[in-house]
């Protein structure tokens, strides 16, 4: 008996990941990546107002009922899934959809820096989050370990502050032309006109959270901000700037 598979019409073409890779890919994530830089940004930029105000915050977080069982399920878990399935498609070469929306520039940048933030954000989380088994540390304790990490030299050159600024970049990056691309497949960012617009935008959205992340690791680096470290809450009302030791 004759087989009646139909063979392929262009054999050079690779096969598309299945429908249901595809979905999973882009559901988790460009919202959770969002989710997890806007929260670190806005409580490691509440040290800037002081380690209490900074101490604060991460109480607030920790707080939260059902705290662990949250960030799997919103942050961790998604992220996880998109870093797996992103690494399979470098890995097997297979395009992700018949025509992507990204230019070839964009879809390398894209693959490259994706493996770059996933280094990072293995890096941030073993160091941070899952630095003590079955605890998380308080708000004093990261600050502490921050600092010391940061300000770290080594022959002169603080290493780990310039990792967390250049993986900080690959993931703003990356979210940035994640954005870019939802926008543009959506009915209305088709037209040309609507492509550039929303690649302005999404540019000067990534730009600002990254100035903004490079803010804090300046900080925690060298105990001086680049901008926006003013009064801090400990010396708000307070007569004098500085107490002076005798």
């Amino acid at each position: 008996m004759r087989s009646t598979r139909v063979p392929n019409p262009n054999p050079s073409r690779r096969p598309l990941a299945p429908a249901l890779v595809r979905r999973l890919f882009s559901l988790s994530g460009v919202f959770p990546l969002g989710a997890f830089l806007l929260l670190h940004l806005a409580v490691n930029a509440r040290a800037l107002r002081g380690e209490a105000a900074f101490d604060r915050a991460v109480g607030a977080i920790q707080g939260l009922p059902a705290v662990a069982l949250l960030e799997w399920l919103l942050v961790l878990g998604p992220l996880l899934t998109h870093a797996s399935i992103g690494l399979w498609l470098v890995a097997t070469g297979q395009p992700l959809a018949e025509r992507s929306a990204y230019p070839r520039p964009l879809r390398l940048g894209m693959r490259a820096t994706g493996v770059a933030a996933l280094a990072f954000l293995a890096m941030h989380l073993s160091e941070l989050r899952f630095r003590a088994t079955g605890a998380r540390l308080g708000g004093d304790e990261l600050a502490t370990v921050l600092t010391e990490d940061l300000s770290s030299l080594w022959h002169g050159v603080p290493w780990r502050g310039a990792a967390y600024l250049a993986g900080s970049a690959c993931v703003t990056f990356h979210l940035a032309a994640g954005l870019w691309a939802f926008g543009v497949t959506t009915r209305v960012g088709k037209s040309a006109r609507a492509r550039r617009w929303t690649g302005w935008a999404a540019a000067a959205f990534g730009a600002a959270i990254w100035v903004l992340l490079a803010n804090v690791v300046v900080f925690r680096a060298t105990g001086a901000s680049l901008f926006g470290g003013g009064r801090t809450e400990e010396t708000e009302g307070s007569g004098a700037a500085c107490p002076v030791r005798e």
